[in-house]
């Protein structure tokens, strides 16, 4: 009898699994990389964690999770405020696209909020990079640094850089 297991439930497993393993003593050490939009989380340089994975294993240290609930807050503005200026542009372009005459100030008052929300972004950065800090406070390294990777594959070939 073969028992069929779906792939999201053996990702589960092996991240509670690891989680247990922390419980248990060992030193499980969250390292950060920012990215254009926004940052990723990994567990011991290995295992890629979601946000809200990151928010439960910082539970634990109740000064890092306060800290990251302050940098969500962050990050949520800043989504909000890009949309919201995304639109505000928007409006102007599609009014003189059919024709219309537009009001170029409402488009000025989008970039603004697109600006804002650019150093929104950044202060969410900052914080959770804060927030990580104070969870790995006791461990050697600093949790952020330059990791380029190189990927080939057929014909080509691809280089990330995360820092």
């Amino acid at each position: 009898m073969i028992i069929f297991v779906p792939m999201r439930k053996i990702k589960k497993l092996i991240f509670f699994a690891i989680l247990l393993l922390a419980v248990k003593g060992y030193s499980q050490k969250l390292y950060l990389y920012k990215t254009f939009g926004g940052v990723v989380y990994m567990l011991n340089d290995s295992v890629q964690l979601s946000t809200r994975q990151t928010a439960s294993l910082l539970y634990q240290n109740q000064q890092a999770y306060a800290e990251f609930k302050k940098a969500r807050k962050l990050s949520t503005y800043s989504a909000i405020a890009g949309f919201t200026g995304a639109a505000m542009i928007a409006v102007p372009v599609a009014t003189v696209a059919f024709g219309e005459r537009a009001d170029w100030g409402l488009s000025g008052g989008g970039a603004a909020l697109i600006i804002g929300s650019i150093f929104l972004n950044r202060a969410f950065k900052a914080k959770t990079l804060d927030a990580v800090d104070v969870y790995n406070e006791g461990l050697v390294q600093k949790t952020s640094r330059i990791k380029p990777e190189f990927y080939f594959y057929g014909t080509g070939a691809k280089f990330t850089l995360k820092f």
